[in-house]
């Protein structure tokens, strides 16, 4: 029996000791939690590799001294992060630069420019008088229906424009056929044709095209089968009369190695009026119209449409000009690629799609929007313009039309457009290609005194007696020139390399410095999680007599402790 000055526990009573009870998260937790947090953050700051960090703790330190280093460690994050939103802004914005290419271009790696002469004279004079029936018209004369309709065709492609004085037609699907009815033969229009020195036959050079100005001859230009999507075309007439096909070229790629000076389109080893193309041009006396005469020349590259109305030069009669060329090609490192189009500003061939061409350049999708839209705002297309086959040709009630749809679509950046309209203009999207050619070219110009020198060889002097001649010389003007590329302004890697020197300027801050950021806050912390839980599980809990008045152990303390 227990003496009596000892008091009788229970077993309920001392086993209650050890049973686990739920209980809400104490004051003491949350200190002990917060406790936690600040000795990392201490253990961090006393070993970071970072400046400035471990004069934020320390025995030693003043109040005073940790707040001056802790806003010296705040301006510099505000400077760091200024300078890298700059840099990021400028890696998003503008990545590309153009730049010169390292090395010079020869001018055989390049295709010779593609030449489209057009004669100003549409029409012999037998077949109709221009300035004769125009009279007859304004004044009130009679005009065979012949005639009559000869002449509505030939105003399309005049440069003058007579219109108030017609019957207005909205559509006339006619008008080509008329104008390869009333072109003057090929061979009343070239005399000769001397390429890379020799004398060739200029319709084993020239090929029909049908441009804006209505009948021209292009040299160099590529196929249709090479340039136009026929299948989305209609089969009225052609548009280019050239056959050879380009198997052997691209402009991505340039010529196929080891081809020569045989491959199409052609091209010329070395600069000079020799290694060039010589043009002589002649029109008939009788067939010359002041309203209608003379010639006009476009050069552009092979793989485009030209478009003369843009850009031509005039070939006066009795002139003999020069073109020297200089040409300006643009390419693109492939490094370039994988930003966007809207970044670049450019598009590859595969990236846009055009409806009427299988070759993408700025020219071409020009054109083709231009169709569109004239479609859009007239119901029909001009007849140099690609259309599908159930579309209208517009007559000459709807030539103020297609001219207003022209003028709206080369004002669209001056937002004067309705929305609808804006909406359609944007869908064109004809930004120019990642690898373009372009030639430039300067102009000489001097009379030429055919006459006495026809007299004098005794050449061609009864071909040209009611005749005048022009010539046309078209050649490079250096054996190399230098290319512009678009290069990464600024990379990933110049990006990552910009912000680590910001970094290092500022707060010496390296990739080690990021590592050990997490090291001290993940896993430093976890691994003495586990290491604590492992030294507590090992502990054996040892119960000492009881002693009335008396404590229990911290042993055994922290072990009821622990399991509760």
């Amino acid at each position: 029996m227990a003496p009596a000055s000892i008091p009788i526990r229970r077993y309920s009573d001392r086993a209650a000791k050890f049973v686990r009870q739920s209980r809400p998260i104490t004051v003491r937790k949350l200190r002990r939690t917060r406790n936690a947090g600040l000795n990392v953050f201490r253990d961090y700051c006393g070993n970071s590799s970072i400046h400035g960090f471990k004069y934020f703790v320390g025995n030693g330190r003043t109040r005073a001294e940790k707040v001056f280093w802790i806003a010296m460690c705040v301006l510099s994050i505000y400077g760091c992060a200024s300078l890298i939103e700059t840099v990021y802004d400028k890696w998003t914005r503008s990545p590309v630069v153009v730049t010169f290419a390292e090395k010079p271009t020869p001018v055989h790696d390049i295709p010779f420019p593609a030449v489209t002469i057009c004669p100003v004279t549409k029409v012999k004079s037998k077949v109709l008088n221009f300035t004769t029936v125009y009279q007859y018209i304004v004044h009130g004369g009679n005009v065979t229906d012949e005639d009559y309709d000869r002449f509505l065709a030939m105003i399309q492609v005049c440069d003058f424009s007579f219109n108030k004085y017609l019957v207005k037609q909205e559509f006339d699907d006619n008008l080509v056929h008329l104008l390869q009815e009333m072109a003057p033969p090929f061979e009343e229009l070239f005399l000769m044709c001397i390429w890379r020195g020799k004398y060739v036959n200029c319709s084993d050079l020239f090929e029909p095209t049908l441009t804006e100005r209505g009948i021209c001859y292009t040299f160099n230009g590529l196929a249709a089968d090479d340039v136009l999507r026929k299948e989305e075309y209609h089969q009225d007439f052609e548009h280019l009369g050239e056959k050879r096909s380009s198997e052997n070229w691209s402009m991505e790629h340039g010529y196929r190695p080891n081809i020569g000076l045989k491959a199409y389109p052609r091209r010329v080893a070395s600069p000079g009026s020799t290694a060039g193309l010589f043009v002589g041009l002649k029109s008939e006396l009788s067939d010359m119209d002041y309203l209608c005469g003379g010639y006009q020349s476009q050069l552009h590259t092979p793989n485009q449409c030209p478009q003369i109305s843009n850009q031509n030069i005039r070939i006066p009669m009795n002139q003999a000009l020069t073109v020297s060329v200089d040409p300006l090609l643009i390419t693109t490192s492939e490094n370039v690629m994988s930003y966007s189009p809207e970044k670049r500003l450019c598009f590859y061939p595969h990236e846009r799609y055009l409806r009427f061409f299988r070759l993408y350049t700025k020219g071409n999708c020009e054109l083709e929007c231009l169709s569109n839209f004239t479609l859009h705002m007239c119901g029909c297309v001009q007849f140099s313009m690609p259309r599908a086959a159930n579309v209208h040709i517009c007559g000459l009630a709807k030539l103020a039309c297609c001219e207003e749809a022209e003028s709206i679509l080369q004002e669209q950046g001056l937002g004067s457009v309705d929305n609808s309209t804006k909406m359609l203009l944007q869908s064109c999207n004809c930004l120019p290609a990642c690898i373009f050619l372009k030639y430039k070219t300067e102009i000489s110009q001097s009379h030429f005194d055919w006459r006495r020198l026809t007299d004098t060889i005794h050449l061609c002097e009864k071909e040209l007696n009611n005749s005048e001649l022009s010539s046309l010389a078209v050649y490079y003007k250096e054996a190399q020139f230098i290319s512009i590329k678009r290069n990464q302004l600024f990379g990933l890697n110049d990006f990552i390399a910009n912000c680590g020197g910001i970094l290092g300027l500022f707060m010496g801050v390296s990739l080690l410095s990021i590592v050990e950021m997490l090291y001290f806050f993940t896993m430093k912390p976890l691994i003495n999680y586990c290491l604590r839980k492992s030294r507590n599980s090992s502990k054996i809990a040892t119960v000492e007599p009881y002693v009335p008045g008396g404590t229990y152990s911290i042993t055994f303390n922290k072990f009821i402790r622990d399991a509760a």
